[in-house]
């Protein structure tokens, strides 16, 4: 059986050599698996160990078919690293993904709250077939870092395979989409209502996973998370998607939206008078591209579109008195409501 990162198991080397012994092709099979699995820059095999590991498996192998076979290799495109010595060493150089990019990939799935702490082990031993073993163990640290936020145990990826399906098909779905009650249980949304959806695309934002669609019913675009969407109630129609999505809906989501749950009829420009201090914040939230316009020493004026929420003037208040909404007028009117109502329940 294939190496066990998680679990640290090992080669089962006698079924290995009843299926490998006296088979000369799977020498080169057995050699290219050896290094990708057992060797990197720390962890060199030199050819001798290499000679009796190969054997140890029902292998012929002396000094000149390991170097043979490993010039065949980096011929073929691999990046084997030669160690030259009177005992020549090697290793697998260049993979598909640096370490440095399999951690932080492993973070991520750890740090989601939407993947479940079983389909987080599994796609982190996945990963950790990228590398060799011993880089595979330095990717297990903080797994388990979110364990208590991570949902129950479900299978969001049959979702997210299905939505992806009916995407790329220009298909509907239907689905009944949960909320939590007062007692902290699932239950069907109005009802237990069926969603009629032509899917427009996934996308990630403040650690969840959203469906983007159109709804014919009530000809609206609406925002659906993945994990509250009930997977034994969805199916992938046949009838065709009503409508293809704007070519920029999905930057505009992403750039313009304070929150998934959004309503496309209150998308504004906005004009934002902003201290100094706060351009390295507005520019990694609006990017490099945003319009700024400076107004004096201390203050300059951002304009962009959004769409304006509650949402929009939660994250407003965060700033305190170094932003203030210039125009339009109206959204200045509804922020100071949205102040003033917060601060009359603590009257």
């Amino acid at each position: 059986m294939a190496y066990d990162y998680i679990n640290d198991g090992i080669i089962d080397a006698d079924a290995v050599q009843k299926g490998l012994k006296g088979n000369k092709k799977a020498r080169m099979l057995q050699l290219l698996k050896l290094l990708n699995e057992e060797t990197d820059e720390e962890h060199p095999l030199s050819t001798n160990e290499i000679i009796a590991k190969m054997r140890e498996l029902g292998l012929e192998v002396n000094r000149k078919t390991v170097k043979d076979d490993v010039d065949l290799l980096i011929a073929s495109g691999y990046d084997v690293v030669i160690i030259k010595s009177s005992n020549n060493s090697f290793y697998m150089g260049e993979r598909i993904f640096e370490l440095s990019e399999l951690k932080m990939m492993v973070d991520a799935i750890s740090a989601s709250k939407i993947i479940s702490t079983k389909a987080t082990n599994a796609l982190i031993e996945k990963l950790q077939k990228l590398c060799s073993k011993h880089q595979a163990r330095e990717l297990l640290w903080n797994k388990d870092i979110n364990r208590n936020v991570k949902p129950y145990s479900r299978n969001v990826n049959l979702i997210i395979d299905k939505l992806t399906r009916a995407i790329g098909s220009k298909l509907r779905v239907q689905f009944k989409y949960n909320e939590y009650n007062i007692n902290k249980e699932l239950q069907p949304r109005h009802n237990g209502k069926i969603y009629d959806i032509s899917p427009y695309f996934l996308v990630w934002n403040e650690d969840h996973y959203y469906l983007v669609g159109y709804e014919s019913s009530t000809s609206v675009t609406k925002t659906f998370r993945i994990d509250r969407i009930d997977g034994s109630t969805l199916v992938v129609s046949r009838e065709p998607a009503v409508r293809k999505p704007e070519q920029e809906l999905l930057s505009k989501y992403s750039q313009r939206s304070f929150s998934m749950m959004v309503d496309e009829d209150n998308e504004r420009t906005v004009v934002l008078r902003c201290h100094n201090k706060l351009i390295t914040i507005m520019i990694d939230r609006f990017g490099e591209d945003v319009d700024i316009n400076l107004v004096d020493d201390d203050h300059f004026d951002l304009t962009t579109t959004l769409y304006v929420s509650t949402n929009f003037y939660s994250w407003l208040a965060r700033f305190g008195e170094d932003i203030q909404v210039i125009g339009p007028p109206q959204v200045a009117v509804d922020y100071k409501e949205h102040l003033e109502n917060i601060i009359k329940i603590y009257e």
